[in-house]
């Protein structure tokens, strides 16, 4: 991450622009961190999976709705 010292250089500098870029690169490493924590999911949810083929009486993974979405959905 960017110092402080170092933002406020760049806002003094280039202004709403500089602002608007740091924005930019702030958000596109959030993105890029939770990209990757959900491939992580998604790995261990295939090699769970993999391992239900192995074995059967391994209990499955369900998500449970609030009874309003259950409504919507159905």
């Amino acid at each position: 991450m960017i110092p402080i010292n170092q933002f406020l250089a760049i806002i003094k500098k280039h202004g709403a622009m500089g602002v608007l870029a740091l924005w930019l690169s702030y958000t596109h490493f959030e993105v890029q961190d939770l990209k990757a924590r959900l491939f992580a999911c998604l790995d261990k949810q295939n090699e769970i999976n993999q391992n239900k083929k192995a074995d059967p009486d391994q209990q499955k993974t369900v998500g449970i709705l609030p009874n309003e979405k259950k409504r919507k959905l159905a």
